[in-house]
């Protein structure tokens, strides 16, 4: 069976959570620029069932309803969740995600961050420096979760159901 297409969205959801986590670890965010990359990874990772929907449409809808029913209540959720924020983002005003500010703390040193190095000098006791840095999340089920961490688990299920698909009969 030939679903390239399929794997290319697997790797372009990847990629653009790989940019999202980019995103955090550096000092100066835009972020704005975070919500675009979120935006191409929810789309990317819900192509991935259009895609076996439209290209395997013979075999994957039964088979995915037998997979989902194998799901724990949480994997279940989590998909829900994403699906349904993907069609907010789109369809609505945006993601639900939520933006906080976070405290980033440096002690003495030199610190590379993705967008530049910094260092921090000064006596001991006064060697450390605080940046406030945005902090991007999902509330699901009442629990606030750092996007990228929910985002990571989406994919790998994505992951492990293009994976078992290509290995059912």
């Amino acid at each position: 069976m030939n679903i390239e297409g399929v794997e290319k969205k697997l790797r372009e959801a990847q990629f653009f959570l790989n940019k999202m986590i980019e995103h955090e670890r550096m000092a100066f965010r835009e972020k704005e620029r975070f919500d675009f990359y979120l935006s191409a990874f929810l789309n990317a990772g819900r192509t991935v069932d259009y895609r076996l929907r439209y290209e395997q449409a013979a075999t994957y809808p039964t088979w995915r309803t037998g997979w989902d029913a194998k799901l724990t209540q949480l994997q279940q959720d989590l998909m829900k969740f994403m699906i349904d924020d993907r069609n907010d983002e789109v369809h609505e005003g945006g993601s639900s995600r939520t933006v906080t500010t976070e405290n980033r703390e440096f002690g003495a040193g030199t610190h590379k961050l993705a967008d530049g190095t910094m260092d921090v000098t000064g006596a001991p006791e006064f060697a450390r420096v605080t940046m406030h840095v945005p902090g991007y999340y999902f509330t699901i089920d009442g629990v606030e979760r750092k996007a990228t961490e929910v985002c990571g688990e989406y994919l790998a299920l994505l992951q492990h159901m293009v994976a078992a698909f290509k290995a059912w009969p």
